[in-house]
């Protein structure tokens, strides 16, 4: 009879899980193994709607019933997310014409449920967070302050839910879905509504800090470091800084075998690249906001302050000697990477995931400190990463007069040779001179490009100025994901005469995007890192800009250069030394 009863307990959990959380039988498995029925019903109470509830509420639950199953010794030091589930069946009502505000009495179950606490609405599709593709930063996350006024609060729900069901038809979630052939695969979209985690300080709500970390670190910033360790990007503040890229502000790049690893010599250097700006929800005017961190640190708590904030004893020095006595303070979350038991949970509980996810992941989390108490940490999202097998490459000696560039402590997924097609080349000194209002129209020459690639499937290597995707133009080329989905590796090339300097971002989305999609992302320096750049031996193959894309303005044909390299030019990818090489052969000694 216990048999029986076991048997009867699974099928209803399986029942369970394929109406309400997923059909992907890769999850379904992890959440049948640690879900019991209890759990279960949790969801259920706790749920809206018909249909599932996609790719990233799945991978939110899981997570953090790993971490209570997998890594009790910690439960003193997580701090679990209170959460509500919306399933995809109000999103098919709503794409099949029924306003969104017919459900309004079901939503202000949701606002009963966050008492007035600050919380967030995000996407969780059906192929989001999935073995097969991870839809990084695809689809809207709407902030919620949840203050005020009832009817106002659940207006901004509405709201709020009816911009991630739109985000479905943008152009970088349907650009992505083609690029990984599923433009025609019906997209469903269920919604995950979490409580924003932190604390309240003033008229001001945000956790001490957020980030995102990587069980595998395909990032080789530093000659040393292990990839199977992983890695942590962390800020102050909300996480939305520890995904995207922020022109002028340094997150703090973690990797788990050296924690105390650090780029930067002098303290000196460490405050020029730390973090400037936090974002926080501002309860008063009820909207995310960005602040100097020089305008929180009086208010900030004390239990913020030692996780977050470094001082620059140099700076302080040279001020005393003027007579000018004062702390000055950077955050690089310096107190947080000193906690071994932080860094040894964070590293344990990568490893475990990537266990039994059977290939690497990668989390968001958030870190708060109220109080006397130590801190403790809430996780928000976990989600599978591609990996690839890496091949044997043998880089060749003794012919570097023709590489075009020889670079080390770059990143890379994999190990691989891959033949190119084109080289693309954006003329440094020409985009600092043209137009400041006029640069963005680089990127959309860049686009143009990326469609061509993608109609013919060739291979290309883009090899631009500065930063790539930031949203400013005096630090790099614009481009957004949509703009580079098709290139097959992307270098941001340092020119210091016009001040541009590569800023790997790693851990970002578009960093993502592009480690997923197998594309190599490096950088080319003005130091040890760059032993050979010769842009100029390019000049010795054909320029096919208009044969590719057709007309374009001959101050963009001077700004940008398309150089037919077939049959000449090889990457190579050395992911164990952290070295990339593109080579061109010369005519004669073709093989």
């Amino acid at each position: 009879m216990r048999g029986d009863g076991n048997a009867m307990e699974e099928e209803r959990k399986r029942e369970w899980c394929y109406r309400m959380m997923t059909s992907d039988p890769r999850l379904a498995r992890m959440i049948l193994t640690y879900f019991n029925e209890d759990d279960f019903q949790r969801i259920e109470d706790h749920k809206t709607g018909d249909g599932v509830i996609g790719g990233k509420s799945c991978g939110f639950l899981l997570v953090e019933k790993m971490m209570e199953k997998l890594l009790p010794e910690y439960r003193d030091r997580w701090e679990p997310c209170p959460s509500w589930f919306v399933g995809t069946g109000i999103f098919c009502q709503v794409r099949d014409g029924r306003p969104i505000r017919v459900f309004a009495e079901e939503f202000r179950k949701i606002l009963d449920y966050f008492d007035g606490a600050p919380f967030i609405v995000r996407s969780s599709s059906l192929m989001e967070d999935g073995y097969d593709n991870a839809f990084f930063g695809k689809y809207e996350s709407v902030f919620c302050a949840n203050q005020g006024a009832r009817e106002d609060c659940l207006e901004a729900l509405l709201l709020a839910a009816g911009r991630v069901y739109d985000s479905v038809k943008n152009q970088e979630a349907m650009e992505y879905r083609r690029k990984w052939h599923r433009p025609d695969q019906e997209e469903q979209m269920g919604l995950l509504i979490q409580r924003v985690a932190g604390e309240r300080i003033g008229d001001l709500y945000y956790p001490a800090i957020a980030g995102m970390g990587c069980s595998y670190n395909p990032y080789k910033w530093m000659e040393h470091i292990n990839p199977e360790a992983g890695m942590l990007r962390m800020v102050a503040g909300l996480g939305t800084r520890a995904v995207t890229r922020t022109p002028g502000d340094y997150p703090r790049l973690v990797g788990l075998d050296c924690a105390q690893g650090n780029l930067w010599g002098s303290v000196g250097e460490k405050h020029k690249y730390s973090q400037r700006q936090v974002d926080v929800v501002d309860l008063a005017k009820k909207e995310v906001c960005t602040k100097r961190l020089s305008e929180l640190i009086d208010g900030m708590p004390k239990s913020y302050r030692r996780l977050i904030l470094e001082r620059d004893t140099d700076a302080e020095e040279m001020l005393s000697r003027r007579g000018d006595y004062r702390k000055i303070y950077f955050a690089d979350c310096q107190g947080m990477v000193e906690d071994r038991i932080f860094i040894q949970m964070m590293k344990r509980l990568l490893k475990s995931l990537e266990e039994n996810y059977h290939q690497p992941v990668d989390i968001e989390f958030a870190v708060n400190a109220v109080g006397d108490k130590d801190w403790s940490v809430t996780l928000v999202q976990c989600r599978p990463l591609r990996s690839g097998i890496s091949d044997q490459v043998k880089i060749p000696k003794d012919v570097d007069e023709e590489f075009l560039f020889d670079v080390r402590r770059t990143s890379m997924r994999r190990s691989k040779e891959q033949k190119l097609d084109y080289i693309v080349w954006v003329d440094p000194q020409a985009y600092y001179e043209y137009p400041y209002k006029k640069k963005p129209d680089v990127g959309h020459v860049i686009g143009k490009i990326n469609h061509y690639l993608e109609e013919s499937e060739e291979k290309a290597l883009l090899l631009a100025p500065g930063r790539i995707g930031t949203s400013s133009p005096e630090l790099g080329v614009p481009v957004s994901y949509a703009d580079i989905s098709s290139f097959g590796a992307i270098c941001e090339v340092a020119y210091g005469k016009a001040g541009y300097r590569p800023e790997l971002s790693y851990g970002s989305h578009m960093f993502q995007n592009l480690v997923e999609a197998d594309v190599y992302y490096g950088a080319i320096n003005e130091n040890s890192k760059t032993r050979i750049y010769r842009p100029e031996i390019l000049k010795a193959y054909p320029e096919v800009m208009t044969e590719l894309v057709g007309e374009i303005t001959q101050e963009l044909l001077h700004i940008i250069k398309i150089f037919r390299v077939k049959e000449a030019a090889i990457l190579y990818l050395d992911a164990a030394d952290g070295r990339a090489v593109c080579r061109l052969i010369k005519t004669e000694t073709k093989e």
